[in-house]
């Protein structure tokens, strides 16, 4: 988001989904649900992945094992 300079509050009015309800799950309080994540490539993001926009650092794959 920060590299294509889109706040929380810009991705709300993109998608639809509610400011206050992104804010908790960028937080970490609520999870994304598929279809807000699939909302949220396809309207903002088509050109990336789930895993690459989605990924956390806990993320195993993050990790060199």
């Amino acid at each position: 988001m920060a590299r294509e300079k889109i706040s929380i509050k810009k991705l709300s009015e993109l998608t639809g989904i509610n400011y206050e309800t992104l804010k908790l799950k960028f937080r970490g309080v609520t999870e994304f649900k598929l279809g807000e994540m699939l909302l949220v490539k396809r309207k903002v993001f088509n050109g990336e992945t789930l895993d690459y926009l989605f990924a956390t650092e806990e993320d195993p794959a993050d990790r060199n094992v």
